[in-house]
């Protein structure tokens, strides 16, 4: 097996590695429906809760450290006109008061949302952003925003950029569901049920992973300059074209990245939201330059990590996997070489170096994963 095959197969294992279980999947769902449920009862017009961000895209990772929550966004899009922004913040949190299991939950309000931390065992809290449909017809909403006390409306889509997302997918699904004999389908349940994720999530999920790890011993003023995932999301789509290796589209983002970020008049970086030409998901770069260089640097150290650089320039399998586990983190690495085993040992190393993957300085062998929530 050539080096770019085996580097892209063990990026892929990676990727399933950082993925969430279905179990994980379907504690998530439950708790969307609960609350969908809870809210729909206890609020005087109509209401739907849907997640939005990395759970809608099937781009969620795992946390690095297992008692870390997973991070969950949920739209509650009530369909009624409110004049003020705050009153409609207001019927959100207060709904959620008179809950004796939600106000338990309930965080301090947000900017934008109300978050509920959910039990210890699960491992998530969720972001619930109050909204209300905009006035034109498409899918876009009028979501709140807190700024010094003063509260505003703000157009959003996220059921657009997901149907965006979704659209770019669509030619490799259907090649992915070929070869499993099946018929072609976009439903979120078919794609989990037949195990169908695409090139294009499981790249922005190594991407993800590394930004994570290189922030993972940051101070907290750094990491406010973390790359956020919605320009990462943005940028590898737009250069996305389905017929890529997972190997082949991490360097098309490390070295065409520019490309598809533009200037404005005024020497301002742009970053376009694909279904939003009034957004710019760069728009903060002008007011904190350092979150611009934090970007460019991460890529920087994103090529020579996992393109330059990458795990099989040693020729040790220790030093092999000691590599990956300084780039995603020990756990998932074991975890993937364990779950590999003999199928890729036999391959390109000696088998009788396994024990390396498992027994290694602290003769600690990693526990199974207990994740709940996505």
């Amino acid at each position: 097996m050539k080096d770019k095959e085996i580097i892209n197969e063990i990026y892929d294992n990676i990727a399933d590695e950082l993925n969430i279980s279905d179990n994980v999947f379907e504690n998530a769902k439950k708790s969307y429906n609960a609350l969908g449920e809870y809210l729909e009862n206890n609020i005087n017009y109509p209401v739907e809760v849907y997640p939005q961000g990395s759970m809608n895209l099937g781009t969620l990772i795992k946390p690095i450290c297992e008692d870390d929550d997973y991070d969950l966004d949920a739209v509650c899009k009530i369909h009624n006109n409110f004049n003020s922004p705050k009153e409609l913040k207001e019927l959100v949190g207060n709904t959620l008061k008179r809950s004796e299991r939600y106000k338990k939950m309930l965080a301090e309000e947000g900017k934008r949302c109300w978050t509920l931390n959910y039990s210890d065992g699960s491992h998530f809290h969720m972001d619930v952003l109050p909204s209300i449909p905009n006035e034109i017809a498409d899918k876009s909403i009028k979501i709140t925003n807190k700024e010094n006390g003063d509260y505003k409306y703000m157009v959003s889509n996220p059921e657009a950029y997901a149907d965006w997302f979704d659209k770019l997918q669509e030619s490799e699904r259907k090649s992915l569901f070929i070869r499993k004999n099946q018929q072609f389908s976009n439903n979120v349940e078919d794609l989990r049920k037949f195990g169908i994720r695409t090139t294009l999530q499981k790249t922005i999920q190594l991407l993800k992973r590394h930004r994570d790890m290189q922030y993972a011993s940051a101070s907290d003023k750094e990491r406010e300059c973390k790359p956020i995932s919605i320009i990462i999301t943005t940028l590898v789509g737009k250069m996305y074209s389905g017929n890529e290796s997972i190997v082949d589209l991490i360097t098309k983002f490390c070295t065409s990245y520019e490309k598809y970020i533009k200037t404005d008049l005024d020497g301002n970086y742009v970053i376009l939201n694909p279904v939003n030409a009034s957004e710019n998901f760069a728009d903060k770069w002008k007011i904190y330059p350092e979150r611009k260089e934090a970007f460019f640097k991460w890529i920087k150290n994103l090529k020579n990590d996992l393109i330059t650089n990458n795990f099989m320039i040693f020729d040790d399998i220790t030093e092999k996997t000691d590599y990956l586990k300084k780039v995603f983190g020990e756990k998932v690495i074991v975890n993937v070489f364990e779950k590999r085993n003999s199928s890729m040992v036999e391959r390109y190393i000696d088998g009788k170096k396994v024990a390396t993957l498992t027994e290694n300085k602290t003769n600690n062998r990693i526990k199974e994963h207990t994740f709940f929530g996505k």
